[in-house]
This record gives structure tokens, sequence and C-alpha cells, in this order.
């Protein structure tokens, strides 16, 4: 059941933070950190998955 949480938390982090990424598309080296940041969260969600 951890798992499962940890997951939705993971999505709603990658959620929020793909929101700000938005607002910062203007600035591109906050855009960029906060992409990594996406990434570095997605690949924890794809090691929850396996």
């Amino acid at each position: 059941m951890q798992s499962k949480n940890e997951r939705v938390e993971l999505e709603m982090r990658i959620l929020r933070y793909r929101q700000i990424a938005r607002r910062f598309a203007h600035d591109p080296e906050t855009h960029e950190r906060i992409q990594t940041l996406v990434r570095e969260l997605e690949d924890k969600l794809r090691e929850i998955d396996e």
C-alpha cells in the first residue's frame, strides 16, 4: 500500500512541477531546471512500477 501512496504523491508532484514549468516558459534556465526535476520524479515513478 505504501508504494501506491508514494506513486500518487509523485504523480501529483509531477503535475505541480509541470504547471510551474509552463508559468516559467519565458525563462529558459528556470524552465530547464524544473524539467530536470520532472524527469527525476518520472524516473522514481518508473522504479516504483517495476
